[in-house]
């Protein structure tokens, strides 16, 4: 008598920053698919075009995984709020039961599944700084924390788009004649290809211009590098900020001096530099912390996975919704 094995699930992960999404799907076969589409951020661009371009993406996912029923699928949104913080994001929900991706989603915050890889296993912090930042961390005892990440008007220290405000703000008194010079406001007016007071009115146009400020942070951490007195400045107030934070985390929920860590997010990621003042910060403040570079759509990936066996555990410890989408 020959075993027959049951198709692997069909699986399918969002992970909607700030900026821009990262979809991943496997299919039954195994077949892995990864693709960027546009922010589904209802901070960065708005309720309606949210629902727009979560649809179309969702569209997308159900094309790829055509035939494949149910889905499993994780949708690891910057709009959705941490352990009830906020209230749900009702329009993405409505979108997300409607999208006809068939099976079990999950709807949590884009910072949770990192709670869950592998390298904490719900026990640990992590810092993030992507446009936005946030430090979320979860005890040994089960009690969760999250500081910062109340959107870019109230905090948000340490993030791509905090980086880069300060930065265009120096570059702005720079060419006022009321800060030190800087090359910052070369790499500003040649970056956006307008003058200062031009740049200004346009960003101030834009309506929601969090994301195109936040593009910025790159060449402000660049000048950092190249010494640059106002951007070393800049880069080492954000990072003591994130670094202030994540101890304040630690010490809340008496984690020791050898932390769990892990650190995400696209500054994090893409900056040696950044990471490594966190990092040297820690250590000034006695944390030995056993650190790791996090990808949050691999995480996402894995959470889907995981949820199977412990979803009700790891949802009711962090918040978040289990959708059945008919």
């Amino acid at each position: 008598m020959v075993a027959v094995t049951a198709p692997a699930a069909a699986t399918y992960a969002l992970d909607a920053g700030g900026s821009r999404t990262v979809v991943r799907t496997r299919g039954p076969d195994g077949r892995v698919r990864t693709w960027e589409g546009s922010s589904c951020a209802i901070a960065t661009v708005g309720e309606a075009r949210a629902v727009r371009h979560m649809s179309a993406i969702l569209g997308e996912v159900r094309a790829e995984l055509a035939g494949a029923t149910p889905l499993r699928g994780c949708i690891a949104s910057s709009s959705y709020p941490v352990a009830g913080e906020a209230p749900s994001p009702e329009a993405l929900v409505r979108t997300i039961m409607g999208s006809g991706c068939t099976g079990r989603v999950l709807l949590v915050n884009d910072v949770v599944p990192l709670l869950w890889s592998d390298h904490l296993r719900g026990c640990g912090v992590v810092v993030n700084s992507g446009t936005g930042s946030a430090v979320v961390g979860r005890g040994y005892d089960g009690r969760l924390i999250k500081l910062g990440g109340h959107e870019h008007i109230l905090s948000d220290q340490g993030s791509a788009y905090s980086l880069a405000r300060e930065g265009l703000r120096a570059a702005t008194r720079a060419v006022d004649g009321l800060g030190p010079a800087t090359t910052l406001l070369a790499r500003a007016e040649a970056f956006y290809g307008r003058s200062m007071p031009a740049l200004g009115r346009w960003l101030a146009e834009l309506g929601r211009a969090r994301s195109e400020v936040a593009r910025f942070a790159a060449e402000v951490v660049a000048a950092h590098e190249e010494g640059d007195e106002q951007a070393v400045a800049i880069v080492a107030a954000e990072a003591e900020a994130l670094t202030s934070t994540a101890v304040l985390a630690v010490t809340r929920l008496g984690l020791g001096d050898t932390p769990v860590m892990g650190l995400s997010g696209g500054v994090m990621r893409g900056s040696v530099s950044f990471r490594s003042l966190v990092v040297e910060g820690l250590t000034r403040r006695g944390l030995y912390p056993k650190v790791t570079v996090l990808d949050s759509t691999d995480a996402t990936v894995a959470f889907v996975d995981r949820a199977e066996e412990h979803g009700t555990e790891m949802l009711a410890a962090v918040g978040g919704l289990d959708l059945a989408v008919a």
